[in-house]
């Protein structure tokens, strides 16, 4: 009981202690708990680990942590906090577990629900399952849907609409991304090819190349692999206007050559020159990607009903493109 100097004894230590270092309780009649707080915690801690122990479950011991440092208790190791991700919802700011067991259980979690890494990624990327793609691919014959050749393996999707188009080998997935998706510049591509090249009447032209010093290995390289020196390299793209003949809008980067007959055709930018390469050099190939491109691509649009003052911004703001076009263009035909 507490007396009158502030002090109260704990039957259960059966030290006499400050009320301090005991906790509020209303239900007593000195309103204090009736034993300490280190008694209560030992208490209520042996308590717990009763009713867990009943439940069949282990309460593991307390482990002393370093300064800076936290406990995983998956790896049960002490680790520095630099080991453990962020976490903004947890007080310490910290993951539960150390970076590869966090990236362990979270695998095992999506394998958990979604029955697979792959299926969740999928869902979460593309909107479909594993069962979707199986059978998309078995459509295709198992193939690429542009190529036709080679296994299809990688996910196909629109960038601009979400929707998932076919399934494709590496090659023609990222020929497509190297041409944007963009139709006109594959049928380029295509006729270029194919030996035909669509010289333009005007284009935009680039800033005028640095003339410095070339290196001796670029001397070595274009000796070697085209048979060229490096000023035949500067009137071929001198006579493309210092652009690449596919696309027109980039200063081309590379020497590009048929790889059946090794006979050089034009110098490229990397995208075009990167996409064609892709694309196997065939111009079959690349026509069928026009063709897959298209195919999924919408015909027709939803009709929206749009203003005067909309309709007359519309055609203001086309008018200042063509004209700003105009004002940088060269006449070149």
């Amino acid at each position: 009981m507490e007396t009158p100097d502030g002090v109260k004894r704990c039957p259960d230590c059966g030290e006499t202690k400050a009320v301090s270092e005991f906790g509020r309780n209303k239900r007593m009649a000195d309103g204090l708990a009736r034993y300490c707080k280190a008694c209560f915690r030992r208490r209520s801690t042996q308590s717990y680990r009763k009713r867990m122990a009943e439940q069949g479950k282990i309460v593991r011991e307390p482990v002393a942590v370093p300064e800076a440092h936290k406990y995983c208790p998956r790896c049960e190791e002490v680790k520095p906090e630099n080991e453990f991700g962020r976490n903004r919802a947890e007080k310490s700011g910290l993951t539960a577990y150390c970076k590869p067991c966090h990236a362990r259980v979270t695998l095992d979690n999506r394998i958990k629900n979604h029955g697979s890494d792959r299926n969740y990624k999928l869902k979460l990327r593309y909107g479909i399952t594993e069962d979707d793609l199986e059978r998309m691919l078995a459509q295709q014959g198992g193939l690429c849907a542009i190529c036709r050749v080679v296994p299809g393996t990688f996910v196909d999707h629109s960038h601009a609409t979400g929707q998932v188009r076919g399934v494709l080998c590496f090659n023609c997935n990222n020929g497509l991304g190297h041409f944007g998706d963009n139709t006109v510049l594959l049928e380029l591509a295509a006729l270029y090819l194919d030996g035909e090249v669509l010289w333009p009447d005007v284009v935009i032209l680039p800033e005028q190349r640095d003339g410095g010093a070339v290196p001796r290995t670029r001397t070595y390289h274009l000796s070697q692999r085209y048979r060229l020196r490096h000023e035949d390299v500067e009137k071929m793209v001198a006579a493309q206007h210092g652009l690449c003949v596919v696309c027109w809008d980039r200063p081309p980067d590379d020497v590009d050559h048929c790889h059946r007959t090794g006979d050089v055709r034009y110098a490229l930018c990397l995208p075009c020159n990167t996409g064609i390469g892709q694309f196997r050099d065939d111009p079959a190939v690349v026509w069928r990607a026009v063709s897959y491109v298209k195919a999924v691509s919408p015909d027709d649009y939803d009709e929206v009903e749009i203003s005067e003052a909309e309709l007359e911004e519309l055609v203001r703001a086309e008018e200042e493109l063509r004209t700003d076009f105009y004002a940088r263009a060269s006449l070149v035909g």
